[in-house]
């Protein structure tokens, strides 16, 4: 290694500044004056005699970087220097480290101030908004947040903790909170943080809202069967307490993963299609003419995930029957496979012997067949087949 590359200049100053304070700002926004009473220091490595008569014109330079050094608006600190009395190469004057003052230096050393600054404001305005709370441990974790907010953000922000404080039960939907500019859309944005900042004053995190009922997709695929309400609508949605009024006896529903297989199914005969919202799909166990329907299919990915789904289903529906979710399937669209990104790796119960076999080899290849990846004609030759069977 070289002399220049142990000797550190202002770029090298610049690069640990800009790593202390990607490591270190959020620790400082939850300190009482934002870390402006810490000291650092970084030592430059000055040279032996030895290694500097051997290269005295990098060392030489490297003195005049530091002579001529100059520090950044906003940017408290001093370069330490020492005087050493060297046998054969004279006095010298030797730059031993850097001094700095306060987290805003630091901030500007790594010309990060522009992020630093909006920041420090952002989280001067919640404590001013809540004076009597101590916010040190939360801010730190608000720090995404933040980045984010412009004024009229945070405005809002302060407006809908304090309301959802002042109403702890409140029973609303989040569209009806009662806080101008402030919609379903931006409080499931910030939800998060909004969380963490009434738990940081009340212990809680619970907002007091509801959420509003999941709808669960329809599809009446018997073309001779009338449909629901005005217009004779053959395809709707409805939440679950809607969907257990209807007086239906279908013989055949279908449960889906995906909405938009739903949307394309073919029409079958005295068959009710159902779009199953993912791992809610267990509570159609409570709509009667779906539990007590003599045929249940359900059809999902062909992935861990799906399989998982496929479990919560059969344990709340003990008759379910899956459809396409088998190795035969697997095999024939191969091709249209993908490696699966975050598998389900937890024990999963109420599947079949040809079902776990499927599992192990989707764990086995990592391998995961979308529902919508399976060619509808497909899918209608092996539903129709079943249909069909005595």
């Amino acid at each position: 290694m070289t002399i220049a590359a142990l000797m550190r200049g202002p770029d090298e100053l610049r690069a640990w500044a800009q790593a202390k304070y990607r490591n270190s700002f959020r620790t400082w926004l939850g300190m009482a004056d934002y870390g402006e009473a810490c000291e650092f220091t970084l030592p430059l490595h000055p040279p032996a005699e030895t290694a500097a008569g051997a290269a005295m014109d990098e060392v030489a330079q490297w003195i005049a970087q530091w002579r001529q050094v100059r520090w950044p608006s906003g940017c408290v600190a001093d370069v330490e220097w020492k005087t050493v009395a060297w046998r054969a190469l004279g006095t010298q004057r030797l730059p031993m480290r850097v001094r700095i003052k306060g987290a805003s230096s630091i901030a500007a050393l790594a010309r990060t101030a522009t992020s630093w600054e909006p920041l420090v404001t952002a989280a001067n305005r919640l404590r001013r908004a809540w004076p009597q709370q101590n916010l040190d441990a939360v801010l730190p974790k608000l720090t995404a947040d933040l980045e984010t907010f412009d004024d009229d953000e945070l405005s809002r922000l302060i407006d809908v903790v304090n309301w959802v404080v002042e109403h702890p039960a409140s029973g609303m939907l989040p569209r009806q909170l009662p806080v101008p500019g402030v919609d379903s859309k931006w409080l499931e944005r910030h939800r998060a943080v909004v969380e963490k900042l009434k738990a940081a004053l009340t212990e809680s995190s619970d907002l007091g809202l509801i959420s509003p009922p999941a709808r669960f997709g329809i599809r009446l695929l018997d073309e001779r069967v009338s449909g629901v309400g005005d217009g004779d609508p053959r395809a709707f949605s409805a939440p679950i307490l809607e969907l257990a009024r209807l007086v239906w006896q279908p013989a055949w529903v279908l449960i889906v993963e995906n909405s938009q297989t739903l949307a394309a199914l073919p029409s079958f005969p005295d068959m009710v299609a159902v779009f199953g919202q993912g791992k809610d799909a267990f509570v159609l166990a409570n709509v009667p003419w779906i539990a007590e329907a003599p045929h249940l299919l359900y059809w999902g990915d062909l992935d861990t995930h799906g399989m998982h789904i496929l479990g919560l289903v059969r344990k709340a529906l003990p008759q379910t029957e899956s459809i396409l979710m088998d190795e035969d399937t697997l095999e024939h669209f191969a091709s249209m496979t993908v490696t699966e990104p975050t598998p389900f790796t937890s024990f999963i119960g109420h599947l079949t012997e040809p079902e776990l076999r499927v599992l192990a080899r989707l764990r086995q290849t990592n391998t995961r067949l979308e529902q919508e990846r399976i060619a509808l004609p497909y899918a209608q030759k092996i539903i129709t087949q079943l249909l069909q069977a005595p």
